[in-house]
């Protein structure tokens, strides 16, 4: 195999000025780069410096972009990716040209830089030593009510990301969805690094009273582990199953196919035979 090599490299969440001397080095030096955003590289090194060919490679396009790569290494070069800011794969591109550089026997390696997940866990004083990165929540339907069922037993400490403007329905949900939401800590940050940083902290209900109105920029929220769940962790498993199932049928903002789908997600039975189940009994019950 050739000296090929792949290297992701961390770029600032805002702040110029935390793009560390080697990943710019790495930057200017590399024969190929992928770019989530063909535009940061130059605004990161300065408007007057050389930069090798760009390529973009977002969401939408990284599977084809593949091949491209594994090119480019099999002639024995250095093909470095960039994610508009953060560190690639972190809820964002990456992960399918490491795992095809890898499969494929070339070297991977890693320039560190910042990661909103990690600043924002280290400004919220929550417990650093259990802790669980989940990205971005689903939007709506089933899977994010099942999602917001997850977190009401989560004793971990959980990072979430979030756009501004649907920072405020999220935590909404959060306060709803959470049996103990006077207790939970939650610490809302937004635009890390840069300018208006700002981070907000309380519980999850008192969050939701206060938190109304749209944020600008990127969020990160996160949210401190269950005390009561850590109570009830010797549960019995079929017990916990029953109280989650017995949360989906109580909630109300779920239409009975959703309410079916998330049953499913809870107890590993086929969702159109729960579905017609309980359809079945909503019509006897009529008659």
């Amino acid at each position: 195999m050739s000296g090929g090599a792949l290297v992701l490299v961390g770029t600032p969440l805002g702040n110029l000025g935390d793009l560390s001397p080697r990943a710019r080095a790495a930057i200017v030096g590399a024969d190929l780069l992928l770019c989530e955003d063909t535009r940061s590289p130059q605004r990161l090194v300065g408007e007057g410096v050389r930069l090798p060919p760009r390529v973009s490679c977002f969401v939408a396009n990284e599977a084809e972009r593949v091949a491209l790569m594994l090119e480019h290494l099999g002639r024995g070069e250095r093909v470095v990716f960039v994610s508009e800011a953060g560190m690639p794969v972190w809820s964002d591109p990456g992960e399918r040209l490491v795992r095809a550089a890898v499969s494929a026997g070339f070297t991977v390696d890693v320039i560190p830089g910042p990661t909103a997940a990690s600043m924002a866990l280290c400004l919220s004083g929550l417990d650093g030593r259990d802790v669980r990165f989940l990205g971005f929540p689903p939007r709506g339907g089933p899977e994010r009510a099942a999602f917001l069922h997850k977190l009401a037993r989560e004793t971990a400490t959980v990072i979430l990301y979030e756009a501004g403007n649907r920072t405020p329905a999220l935590i909404a949900d959060l306060a709803r969805a959470l049996p103990d939401a006077e207790e939970r800590a939650l610490v809302v940050a937004r635009e890390l690094t840069k300018l208006h940083q700002e981070v907000l902290r309380g519980t999850a209900a008192s969050l939701a009273e206060t938190l109304r109105e749209g944020l600008r920029g990127e969020v990160t929220v996160v949210l401190g582990g269950s005390r009561a769940a850590e109570g009830a962790a010797a549960e019995d498993p079929a017990r916990a199953a029953a109280r989650a199932v017995w949360a989906a049928f109580g909630d109300p903002s779920l239409r009975p196919r959703e309410r079916a789908k998330v049953i499913a997600q809870l107890t590993g039975l086929e969702a159109r035979e729960i579905y017609e189940a309980l359809s079945q009994d909503s019509a006897e019950r009529r008659a």
